[in-house]
């Protein structure tokens, strides 16, 4: 694992302490989930106080190479309720930024900030973090979305 994304890992679980949710990492026997994500491998497990549990897919985009995260759909085949993305965004000398996006937002994409994509090699999700495309990812940004969990 490169260095970013150790970075953007331990990041997430220093938002989920400020929080009143549990986090763990690579612990899926601490949530009984009934469906599987299709995933190989979850980053994380939240765990709420109210007994809800979400698998969490941690990606990371470093700005300063490039705007488009292209997730395959093999890591992600189905997207559902309790299945997110745990988007860091990283840049040189400013604050991380992290993202919780479900990944329903891509059975009903709206605008360009998620797109479902197929190229000659492969199919996958993909996200732009563009200017114009900040208001629509702003909605999901931790403050925003803890309530719903």
């Amino acid at each position: 694992m490169d260095k970013i994304n150790k970075y953007a890992e331990l990041f997430v679980k220093l938002e989920f302490i400020k929080t009143d949710i549990a986090i763990f990492q690579n612990e899926i026997k601490s949530c009984q989930i009934q469906e599987s994500s299709g995933r190989v491998e979850i980053d994380f497990m939240l765990k709420t106080n109210t007994g809800n549990c979400h698998e969490l897919v941690l990606q990371t985009l470093n700005l300063e190479k490039g705007s488009i995260l292209k997730i395959p759909k093999e890591l992600i085949k189905t997207p559902k309720e309790n299945l997110w993305i745990a988007l860091v965004l990283v840049m040189k000398n400013m604050n991380c930024s992290l993202y919780l996006i479900p990944t329903t937002v891509f059975l009903h994409p709206k605008k360009y900030a998620f797109l479902a994509k197929t190229s000659s090699q492969q199919t996958y999700w993909e996200i732009n973090v563009f200017l114009e495309t900040i208001p629509e990812l702003s909605q999901f940004s931790l403050a925003n979305v803890i309530e719903e969990l």
